[in-house]
């Protein structure tokens, strides 16, 4: 079932990023759980507070892009000692758009 609220339908695919706190700079690598051209489900082993802002390095496999997100929301995994987090892509500009788009339907379309 398609939530409502969601600007963008998003996608189970699991790939690697690295995220870089903003504006301290400190950075960890992770994984998505589900991408869409509003945001992204990530891992992580420690709470992230919501609104905290990020530098997101997204391979596209051809391509890396890097996309500005805030944490929407944090919550942690039952019986697991990590976090599922919801990003928020930020002033996305026309080409990364056009590339995120053009990754998402490639993945799908395979």
């Amino acid at each position: 079932m398609v939530d409502e609220r969601r600007k963008y339908p998003r996608f189970g695919v699991s790939f690697p990023v690295e995220c870089t706190t903003l504006p301290s700079r400190k950075y960890f690598y992770t994984v998505t759980k589900d991408l869409s051209l509003g945001g992204a489900k990530i891992v992580s082993n420690n709470f992230l507070p919501k609104k905290e802002s990020f530098k997101v390095n997204v391979n596209l496999i051809d391509k890396v892009i890097d996309l500005e997100a805030k944490v929407a929301w944090c919550k942690e995994e039952r019986r697991q000692q990590r976090y599922s987090a919801g990003l928020t892509f930020q002033n996305l500009n026309q080409e990364n758009k056009k590339e995120l788009s053009h990754f998402i339907q490639s993945i799908y379309n395979a």
